[in-house]
């Protein structure tokens, strides 16, 4: 390799400009590092999934204590702290999946096995949740869970960063290794720039650019649209809208009072596997309003309330549904951090603690650290113990030296 020209070196590259991107920025700073580059494809930052201010948050609730609900509980503390700036709301109600059989003993036992606490998931009855959220609907109410602005998190960061730290509206389109140092090409095959420390943190993109280094992923798109609706407040619908988040097989957050006295609704949102249309579907509209009729279980008016805007956005999932991050064994100075789907919010948050812990330790040890992806102790004793950790790391989907498959955590 030709020795870079100093505008082509830096000590660390970024490529996305979203929530991902923004997490590991906010790592590298916290280990004073500030010769780093932010590559994105957008005009300005979080222009794609990240574009929205009305990302959810709270635990994931399963009938066992897996790998993703001990890991959301782990995320879900960090990302109170990390995001703690851009925190809205009092509350998300997770309804029941069967009210019928909601019996809130069992349910409850069942929360404090899993590592819960009476302070942080209130397993409730539908008389309670009309009370605290404004609904008749049984469910686990997490009185600290909110939504946070995913863009706005996005732009402040970036604001603080100098033009020399950020390229918009430049694609990378390959990447190779050569010399200890990761080069960056864009589509005309010139150099971007060259670096120790390359992290791919753009969404789906970051299938084609792993495979530049012979990483196979199992990413998919998974289209999701959110629809803001419009209702009067003589309407039914007004007379039913909950007072605080819900959450179930949609989500929605408490509807917006207008000047005019009319209300906006943020409900969603789809799931279309392996689509990437980001064009307004009808049908996804149709979608979101049945699922929440379904969810509340309201017979209001569907002529009384119609769509006002939407926002669409693909996800990015791995096969087995958990986010990908961490070093990338066998390849020195490469991270990643994808699949983060509907959890955005959370998986950014850990992967932020994660990343500043582990720049720290390789900084220490002057030296790369691609078999495991160090958590440090305050990680350790909330819970993300090794087969936690094992289960993030891009290496699950990595075959070894032997012929024998990768073996995919459960859960």
């Amino acid at each position: 390799m030709n020795m870079p020209i100093p505008s082509q070196a830096y000590d660390a590259i970024v490529i996305g400009g979203g929530i991902a991107g923004t997490s590991i920025i906010k790592s590298l700073k916290n280990n004073n590092l500030s010769n780093f580059l932010v590559i994105d494809s957008g005009s300005s930052p979080a222009q794609g999934t990240s574009g929205h201010d009305g990302a959810l948050c709270h635990p994931y609730v399963g009938r066992g204590a897996s790998r993703l609900q001990r890991l959301s509980m782990i995320a879900f503390n960090e990302a109170k702290q990390v995001w703690a700036k851009h925190w809205t709301g009092k509350g998300v109600l997770h309804l029941a999946r069967n009210a019928e059989n909601h019996d809130k003993s069992l349910m409850s036992e069942r929360l404090l096995s899993q590592g819960f606490s009476f302070d942080n998931a209130q397993v409730v009855s539908a008389d309670e949740a009309k009370v605290l959220c404004g609904v008749s609907l049984a469910g686990t109410f997490f009185p600290e869970g909110g939504w946070v602005n995913l863009k706005k998190i996005c732009e402040d960061l970036f604001s603080d960063l100098t033009n020399q730290q950020t390229m918009m509206r430049c694609t990378v389109a390959k990447i190779a290794y050569r010399d200890k140092h990761w080069i960056v090409y864009d589509e005309q095959q010139k150099i971007i720039g060259v670096t120790p420390r390359l992290f791919l943190a753009n969404g789906l993109g970051v299938k084609a650019l792993a495979a530049c280094a012979g990483i196979d992923l199992p990413l998919k798109p998974v289209r999701g649209q959110l629809s803001t609706f419009r209702f009067k407040k003589e309407s039914s619908w007004a007379k039913c809208r909950p007072k605080a988040a819900i959450s179930g097989k949609a989500y929605c957050l408490p509807p917006i009072e207008m000047s005019d006295g009319s209300f906006q609704w943020m409900v969603g949102s789809s799931y279309d596997e392996n689509e990437d249309d980001l064009s307004i579907w009808d049908q996804s509209h149709q979608e979101n309003l049945s699922l929440i009729q379904e969810m509340l279980e309201t017979e209001c008016d569907p002529s009384e309330i119609e769509p006002a805007d939407a926002f669409v956005g693909i996800r990015c999932v791995a096969s087995d549904r958990l986010p990908i991050m961490g070093p990338v064994k066998g390849h020195p100075g490469l991270y990643i951090l994808t699949s983060l789907g509907s959890r955005g919010v959370m998986w950014s948050a850990l992967a932020h603690q994660m990343f500043t812990e582990h720049l720290a330790e390789e900084m220490r040890h002057s030296a790369f650290l691609d078999t495991r992806f160090f958590a440090g102790a305050r990680l350790a004793g909330l819970g993300l113990s090794e087969d936690l950790v094992s289960a993030l790391l891009p290496a699950r989907f990595l075959a070894g030296t032997s012929n024998s498959k990768p073996i995919l955590p459960s859960g």
